[in-house]
C-alpha cells in the first residue's frame, strides 16, 4: 500500500529540530558476512570511507527483536524478566519516542516480501510507526516525502537477508552462498538508493547516518542446532557486526573502541549536544566521549528463559574485550580468542583446570608438536589467563545483576535464571573431539571444582562494604 505520512509521529507544538537521523538496519549481516561477500556491498564500502567505523562493535544479542529493544532503550535488560520475548520493560525511555516528543517526525520503513502481517507488535511502544511494503519504489517515495523538510528520524530495514525471507530469491540463486550474497546485494542496493534520496533532498549535510548489523548467521558450524542459524549462543561470528556513523561533525576513519548496540542512542544524542536520558544502571554510553569501556556484553535468550534442549541451544551470556570472548551457559565456561579464532571453535579453557580460587592451571600435555611447545609457556601467565580473570569477574557481576533484576520483577512467578555455579566449571563439551584421542590429552571427565568460592566471596565482601 502507498506510504501515508499520517502514521508518522511528531509534536506539532514543538519547534522543528534542525538535525536529522537516518538509521539503516543491516539484517543478518555480521563482519564475517561483509568479508565473505565484499562484491555485494559496494555502497556500504563507499560509506565506510566517509564514516567513523567502529570495528569492535558487538551486538547486544543474537536475535533481531532483542537487538531492537536494546537499541531503542539503551540497555541489556529490557526482556530479561520474561520467560520469552515480551514487551520491553521500559527501563529507559525509547530513543524514538523521545525524539518524537522533541518534534521529530519518526517513521520505521520496512521492506519485506510479505508486508501484510503485523511487524513486531511487542515493540510497538518502543519503535516508530511502521510502514511495510514489498516495493522499492513505495519505500523510497515515503522516504522522499519524510525527508522533504528537516526534523526527521527515519529507520530503514530490509528483512530480505533473513533466511526465512531470502528464500523468495531461491529461484534466482545457484546455491546457498549465491542466495546469501544476493540477499545482501539487495540490501546494499537499498542502502545506496536511500542515500541517493537523502542527497537529492539536500539533507545530507544536516543528517546523522547510522548503519549497523543486528546479528550474523551460523551455518551449523557449532552443531546442527535443529537447523537454526541465529538466536544461538553469542559466538563472535554472530555478534561482531558493523557499526558506522556518518556525520559532518565526525572525522571519517576507524575506531577500535569497544562498542555495543546499547551505545548507539547515547552516541547520537551526544553528537547532537543533547543530555543523556538513559539513566538506568548499566545503560549505554557515548562512543565519542568519556573513558572507553573495557568489556561489552551479549546474550541469546532472556535471563529468565530456559535452555532450548530440542535445538541444542543453551541460554548464554558473553563478556567480550578487544581480544577475548568468555561465555557462560548451563554447560559451564568457554573462552575464545576472537581475533585469532573469529568463529570461536577452540575453547581455550580445554587447556586448563579451573582451581577453587578461580585461577587457571595449565594441564600437562605430552607429545606435542614444536608449534605448540613454543607458545605453551604463555599459558601460565600473560593475556589469556589475565583476560579470563577479568572477564569472569565482569560476566559474573553482569549475570548476577540480571538474576536480581528477574527476582525483583517476578516475585510470584517461576525464576529460571542461570545457576551461578556454572562460573566454577569449564564447559568440556567437544573436548574429546578437539584433542582427537591424542596421547596425554586431558580427559573430558576431569574433575571440576563445584564450590562457588572465589567470585561469590569476592562480591559478597564488596556488598558488605557497601
Amino acid at each position: 500500500m502507498p506510504y501515508s505520512p499520517s502514521g508518522a509521529a511528531g509534536n506539532p507544538e514543538t519547534m522543528a529540530p534542525t538535525r536529522n537521523l537516518l538509521v539503516f538496519h543491516l539484517e543478518s549481516v555480521a563482519w564475517q558476512t561483509v568479508n565473505a561477500f565484499p562484491e555485494a556491498f559496494p555502497n556500504l564500502s563507499a560509506l565506510m570511507t566517509e564514516a567513523l567505523c567502529f570495528t569492535n562493535h558487538f551486538s547486544a544479542a543474537t536475535s533481531t527483536q532483542m537487538v531492537l529493544g536494546a537499541l531503542a532503550h539503551a540497555n541489556h535488560d529490557e526482556f530479561d524478566a520474561a520467560p520469552w520475548l515480551d514487551r520491553p520493560a521500559g527501563n529507559n525511555p525509547s530513543l524514538f519516542h523521545g525524539l518524537a516528543a522533541q518534534g521529530y517526525r519518526t517513521q520505521f520503513f520496512c521492506l519485506m516480501p510479505f508486508p501484510d502481517g503485523p511487524m513486531f507488535p511487542l515493540l510497538s511502544g518502543s519503535l516508530p510507526p511502521f510502514f511495510n511494503t514489498n516495493h522499492f519504489g513505495e519505500l523510497l517515495e515515503g522516504l522522499t516525502e519524510l525527508m522533504a523538510t528537516p526534523g526527521f528520524a527515519a529507520y530503514v530495514w530490509n528483512v530480505l537477508p533473513h533466511i526465512e525471507t531470502s528464500l523468495t530469491l531461491a529461484s534466482h540463486a545457484e546455491g546457498l552462498d549465491d542466495l546469501a550474497g544476493g540477499a545482501c546485494a539487495v540490501t546494499d542496493t537499498l542502502l545506496g538508493a536511500v542515500l541517493d534520496v537523502l542527497k537529492r533532498s539536500g539533507r545530507l549535510s544536516d543528517t546523522t547516518i547510522v548503519v549497523f548489523g543486528d546479528h550474523g548467521d551460523d551455518y551449523w558450524t557449532h552443531g546442527f542446532k535443529g537447523g537454526k542459524l541465529h538466536g544461538l549462543e553469542p559466538y563472535a561470528a554472530l555478534v561482531h557486526t558493523p557499526l558506522l556513523i556518518r556525520d559532518p561533525a565526525l572525522a571519517a576513519g576507524r575506531s577500535h573502541r569497544l562498542a555495543s548496540t546499547i551505545d548507539i542512542g547515547p552516541t547520537v544524542l551526544d553528537l547532537w549536544g543533547q543530555s543523556n536520558p538513559f539513566s538506568y544502571p548499566g545503560s549505554g554510553r557515548s562512543l565519542l566521549s568519556g573513558e572507553a569501556q573495557s568489556v561489552v556484553f551479549s546474550q541469546n535468550f532472556t535471563a529468565n528463559q530456559s535452555d532450548s534442549i530440542d535445538h541444542d541451544t543453551r541460554k548464554a551470556f558473553a563478556a567480550i574485550d578487544a581480544s577475548h570472548l568468555l561465555m557462560a551457559s548451563s554447560r559451564g565456561l568457554e573462552l575464545f580468542n576472537h581475533r585469532l579464532d573469529p568463529t570461536n571453535h577452540t575453547n581455550l579453557l580445554h587447556f586448563f583446570e579451573l582451581l577453587p580460587d578461580g585461577r587457571l592451571d595449565p594441564v600437562a600435555l605430552s607429545n606435542t608438536h614444536p608449534h605448540f611447545s613454543t607458545i605453551r609457556h604463555m599459558w601460565r601467565g600473560g593475556s589469556t589467563t589475565e583476560a579470563f580473570t577479568r572477564l569472569r569477574q565482569a560476566l559474573y557481576a553482569h549475570v548476577s545483576a540480571k538474576s536480581a533484576y528477574v527476582a525483583a520483577r517476578r516475585p510470584d512467578h517461576e525464576v529460571m535464571t542461570l545457576d551461578l555455579a556454572v562460573f566454577d566449571r569449564i564447559n568440556r563439551h567437544g573436548q574429546d573431539r578437539f584433542f582427537g584421542g591424542m596421547k596425554g590429552a586431558p580427559p573430558s571427565s576431569s574433575p571440576e571444582p563445584r564450590q562457588r568460592r572465589g567470585l561469590r566471596r569476592l562480591f559478597h565482601r564488596k556488598a558488605r562494604r557497601g
